[in-house]
């Protein structure tokens, strides 16, 4: 079974695009999981990232046109 990477909050940002103070923020906030190895020491992977990105995605439904207007389309 191979282990999966862990990454440093600095190391995910640049990964992902975010800066480590925004990944850190979402470690406080509890909706980014992270191992603690010590107090000052909390390291991250992917595959947790990928759990909050999937969870943290909202998909906007259009609502439906009820305003009774018609279109000509011919």
């Amino acid at each position: 079974m191979e282990q999966e990477r862990l990454l440093s909050p600095k190391q995910l940002g640049e990964i992902v695009g975010l800066s480590p103070a925004q990944i850190r923020a979402l470690m406080n906030a509890g909706k980014l999981e992270f191992v603690e190895v010590s107090s000052k020491t909390k390291l991250l992977t992917m595959s947790g990232w990928e759990r909050f990105r999937r969870r943290a995605t909202k998909v906007k439904v259009p609502e439906p046109d009820c305003s009774g207007a018609t279109s000509d389309a011919d």
